[in-house]
C-alpha cells in the first residue's frame, strides 16, 4: 500500500511541473507574440511593409501622396478641423487605405482617406493608421474606388464631379460620355450637365460645394445660364441669393430665362431682380420702378403731365442729390 501511495505521489508531482512548464511557455509566447505586434505596428518604409494580422498600420503622413485621380476637389477647412478635434478626442477610428504606383516610388498612394490624411497634417501629426492593397490598379479603379467610398458616406458633390470628370475625359481615362456615365452610374445627359458646371468660376464652385445639402445641380446649372446670359454681376448676385437660400430653383429658371435671347437673335433682355409699383390715392396706376442685378435702375411713370410733371423731376433731383451725398460720405 506504502509503494502505491509514493507512485501516486510522484505522478501528481509529475503533473503539476509540467502545467507549471506549459504555463510558463504559454506565458513566453504571450510575450513575444506582444513584442512582435509593436515592432511590426509602425512600416518605416513604403518600399518595405510589413503588415499585422489585422491589415492595419501606421505609416508616415510625409511618405502619403494624395489619389492623382481623386474625386473630390472642395475640402470644408471647417470639417477638416472638426475632425482633426476628432482624433484629438477619440482617435483615429478608421484607416485611410493606401496602395502604390510606380509613378511615386518609395510613396503611399491613397485610395481613401483624404480628409483624414489632412485632419492629421494640421495636427502635425508623424503617423497615421493606414491599411494596404496590394492589387496593382488601373487608373479607372483607383477612381471609382474612392468616387463610390465617398458616395457611401455622402461625401461627393456634384461640384466635385464637375471637376474630375472633365479632367478625366481631357486626360483620356474614358474616351467619352457614355464610357464615364456608365462607370459611375450615371445618365450621359446627367454627365454632360454636371461637366457643363466648369464654365462657373472657381469661385462660384467653392462657395456652393460648403452647401451639398441646400445647393445642388439645379440651383447651379441656372446660375450657369444666368452667367451667360446676364453677366458675372447680375450671377454674383443670385449666387448670394441661392448661398442666403433666398432663391428657389424655380426663381432661377425664371430669371435665366428672361435673360435667354429672343428666337430672332435680337439682345438679350435681362430680367429685373424686385418691382416696386407706384398707384394714386384712388387706387389708379401711376407706373412702377424696377432694380436690375447690373446696378441700373428705371423708373416709368404715366399720366403725369406739365406743371406736375416738371414739379415730381425737381422733387426727384433733390432726392437723388442728397441719397448721392450721404452715399459718398
Amino acid at each position: 500500500m506504502a509503494k502505491q501511495l509514493n507512485l501516486t505521489s510522484r505522478v501528481r508531482a509529475g503533473m503539476a511541473v509540467e502545467r507549471e512548464s506549459a504555463e510558463a511557455r504559454l506565458a513566453k509566447n504571450d510575450v513575444a507574440e506582444t513584442a512582435r505586434r509593436e515592432a511590426v505596428n509602425v512600416i518605416g518604409k513604403a518600399s518595405e511593409p510589413i503588415v499585422r494580422p489585422s491589415g492595419r498600420f501606421k505609416i508616415k503622413i510625409s511618405e502619403a501622396v494624395s489619389n492623382p485621380y481623386n474625386p473630390r476637389s472642395f475640402y470644408n477647412a471647417e470639417t477638416i478641423e472638426g475632425l482633426a478635434r476628432s482624433f484629438e478626442q477619440e482617435g483615429q477610428l478608421e484607416p485611410i487605405k493606401v496602395t502604390r504606383l510606380p509613378e511615386f516610388p518609395g510613396k503611399f498612394v491613397i485610395i481613401d482617406g483624404e480628409r483624414r490624411l489632412r485632419a492629421g497634417k494640421s495636427r502635425g501629426d508623424e503617423f497615421i493608421d493606414a491599411e494596404i492593397c496590394e492589387e496593382t490598379l488601373e487608373k479607372q479603379t483607383l477612381y471609382l474606388r474612392a468616387y463610390r467610398a465617398n458616395k457611401e458616406r455622402d461625401e461627393q458633390t456634384v461640384f466635385d464631379d464637375a471637376v474630375a470628370w472633365k479632367r478625366l475625359l481631357e486626360e483620356g481615362i474614358y474616351r467619352e460620355y457614355s464610357e464615364l456615365a456608365a462607370a459611375v452610374g450615371e445618365a450621359p445627359s446627367h454627365v454632360n450637365k454636371v461637366i457643363l458646371l466648369n464654365s462657373l468660376p472657381t469661385s462660384f464652385l467653392t462657395q456652393m460645394a460648403r452647401f451639398p445639402k441646400s445647393v445642388g445641380l439645379a440651383h447651379a446649372y441656372n446660375l450657369k445660364l444666368i452667367l451667360e446670359r446676364a453677366g458675372q454681376p447680375v450671377a454674383e448676385h443670385w449666387l448670394h441669393e441661392i448661398l442666403e437660400g433666398r432663391a428657389s430653383v424655380r426663381r432661377l429658371e425664371q430669371v435665366a430665362a428672361a435673360d435667354a435671347p429672343t428666337k430672332r437673335g435680337g439682345p438679350r433682355r435681362t430680367h429685373y431682380q424686385s418691382r416696386v409699383q407706384f398707384k394714386r390715392g384712388d387706387g389708379v396706376a401711376l407706373g412702377e420702378m424696377k432694380l436690375f442685378g447690373d446696378g441700373r435702375t428705371e423708373l416709368s411713370l404715366v399720366g403725369v403731365q406739365g406743371e406736375a410733371q416738371q414739379r415730381l423731376a425737381e422733387r426727384m433731383k433733390e432726392l437723388i442729390e442728397v441719397w448721392s451725398q450721404e452715399l459718398e460720405g
